[in-house]
């Protein structure tokens, strides 16, 4: 599977929201379930995730979860390199795959915001793309539809022959794309003047406090990378030497939380820029007839899906042998993230959410 290709955090304490550089001190034994209507304690969520290492064999995983827009629990289990023994830590950095186009989602809502590019302004007027020139139809990819994956582009262009083609007509549909990612990240460089790693870390990094994020490879990586495994097998170690929106960043759980604490907590004023990555513009799942709270919606860069909980905002990241996912309930202000060096998260993350979310379940085992 292409390292970027596919669609769809992290040590053992309770600590309160530690503000930039501060040190984590020990929190509440209790915690809300995602739904905002129950609880789980310390001790449940500590045998709960030690079960799933062993029963599903998970390498290594680094989860998050916060209330009330903190960070309350946060621990790192397993291997970040089985052949050299060395176990995942809070240190342990885990490639984000696709849950890298919120983040650039959110630096490019914010350059807007300054003016410095129109949402609604055909890209081919800021960075003519030669790659889909052959199609006049690429004149009408705007950076919105990008962020909402109606470009028309495909995920990726035909692995073979290396063509890149216009499947639909811009605008009109759903069709998650990476190649439409890769397309504005090119435009940002052009009318910025700078590498897409020095764009996120001017509008994003240094702005919540992430200090363990990186869009390209470097000496952090070199030491602190998780080895990935795919089939329980070590893969090839990825080291992007050029930022790609779609999937090369690197992060760990700590750092993304800030990242989902800062749109929980903004407004919903008309400047939010968190208004404007949740509001629903297409429609990437029809609802199931007769289920009030199926379909999923796209906003810029986030999926949208009502539920018996409320609102829920999410994300997924899949490379094949580093996965990853978030979800947060803004009304309810929880949220949960986490990453693997493995392919087990189709078998982890139903069991998760069923344990963390379903408010019923959380209150008759927390008593």
């Amino acid at each position: 599977m292409s390292r970027i290709a596919a669609f769809i955090i992290v040590s053992c304490t309770f600590f309160s929201s530690p503000g930039k550089g501060q040190a984590i001190t020990p929190a509440k034994d209790k915690i809300k379930s995602i739904d905002g209507k129950g609880y789980r304690s310390k001790t449940e969520i500590d045998k709960f995730l030690h079960s799933q290492m062993d029963s599903i064999g998970i390498v290594g995983l680094s989860i998050v979860l916060i209330e009330d827009s903190k960070v309350v629990y946060t621990q790192t289990l397993g291997m970040q390199d089985k052949e050299k023994n060395v176990k995942a830590d809070e240190q342990t950095l885990f490639e984000a795959a696709s849950m890298t186009k919120p983040v650039f989602a959110y630096a490019v809502l914010k350059l807007a915001g300054k003016g410095v590019l129109n949402l609604d302004t055909p890209l081919y007027k800021y960075y003519p793309y030669k790659d889909i020139s052959h199609d006049k139809r690429y004149e009408l990819i705007t950076a919105r539809m990008v962020l909402n994956h109606s470009s028309g582009l495909p995920n990726w262009r035909h692995e073979k022959f290396r063509e890149l083609t216009i499947d639909a007509d811009p605008g009109t549909k759903f069709e998650y794309s990476g190649e439409a990612y890769g397309y504005l990240g090119l435009v940002v460089e052009q009318i910025t003047g700078k590498n897409l790693q020095e764009v996120l870390k001017e509008e994003v990094f240094i702005p919540l406090g992430m200090q363990h994020s990186f869009m390209i490879w470097n000496d952090e990586l070199e030491k602190h990378k998780a080895m990935g495994y795919e089939k329980n097998e070590p893969t090839q170690v990825f080291k992007p030497l050029r930022a790609h929106p779609a999937g090369t960043l690197h992060t760990n759980a700590q750092d993304y939380a800030k990242f989902l604490i800062a749109l929980m907590n903004e407004d919903k004023g008309d400047k939010s820029i968190f208004r404007q990555m949740s509001a629903p513009q297409i429609e990437g799942k029809a609802p199931t007839p007769g289920d009030p709270n199926s379909g999923i919606w796209v906003g810029s860069g986030i999926f949208i899906e009502k539920t018996p909980y409320g609102i829920k905002y999410h994300h997924g990241g899949n490379n094949g042998d580093f996965m990853g996912n978030f979800l947060f309930f803004k009304d309810q202000r929880t949220a949960y993230v986490f990453f693997m060096n493995c392919d087990k998260m189709p078998q982890f993350m139903p069991k998760l959410d069923r344990f963390l979310t379903a408010a019923e379940d959380a209150q008759s085992k927390s008593k």
